[in-house]
């Protein structure tokens, strides 16, 4: 007698099924996927949300860039949000890796403070970048938490370095007395100014500027004065 029940043929194709769809889940089997993928959507992200906006620019745009499939951006980023995080967060990667770097030589803290404005002038490219897409961003009527950390972290960071060799300087001799925190944000707020008005004005030379305040930081912390 023959018993009655499932076809096994059904369940072989279900059981395919499922392993089609298993094979779909986690890292796209792409050529293009290299352990630099992710490392390239960041840099193309920054490039795009800089140049053009963060509205204006899709996840399909940083694919087309990049020339990776869309699954692979989001493999590595669950939203355009989170690019543009990660767009943020390595522009501040960059401009304080290249000053770690030139600070290893800076031996006082005059020197500090002036290679944390050659830095400006050396790292142009990406600082500008972030005080574009930073500007951009402010705009924006929804934020972010985990975005508006990441943009302050590089003020903290800045004014940070800024106020420990203010305050060394002083210690040491170097420095007359002066408010270290104010000066500081100063400091901070007019390179801030010097990369506005070089979006502003397409013939003003930011170069020139910062070597304008590091001649009158000269003067202003002169311990004769």
């Amino acid at each position: 007698m023959r018993t009655q029940g499932r076809s096994p043929a059904p369940a072989r194709a279900s059981r395919k099924l499922n392993k089609v769809r298993t094979a779909r889940v986690g890292r796209p089997k792409l050529g293009l996927a290299s352990p630099d993928a992710e490392a390239r959507i960041r840099e193309v992200s920054l490039d795009l949300f800089a140049e053009h906006g963060f509205a204006a620019v899709t996840t399909k745009d940083i694919a087309d860039a990049t020339g990776f499939n869309p699954a692979l951006i989001y493999y590595y980023f669950d939203s355009k949000e989170e690019l543009f995080l990660n767009a943020v967060t390595l522009a501040v990667e960059r401009a304080f890796h290249q000053f770690q770097l030139l600070r290893e030589d800076l031996k006082n803290p005059r020197a500090i403070i002036y290679g944390w404005l050659d830095n400006h002038i050396n790292e142009y490219g990406t600082i500008a970048k972030l005080i574009k897409i930073a500007i951009d961003y402010g705009k924006a009527t929804k934020r972010n938490a985990r975005i508006d950390e990441a943009i302050k972290r590089f003020y903290e960071r800045e004014r940070e370095v800024l106020r420990l060799a203010l305050a060394d300087g002083m210690r040491r001799g170097d420095f007359r007395k002066v408010n270290v925190d104010e000066t500081a944000s100063f400091i901070s707020t007019y390179l801030d100014g010097v990369f506005a008005r070089a979006l502003i004005l397409k013939d003003f030379e930011p170069t020139s500027s910062i070597g304008e305040l590091r001649n009158f930081l000269n003067t202003y912390l002169d311990r004769k004065r």
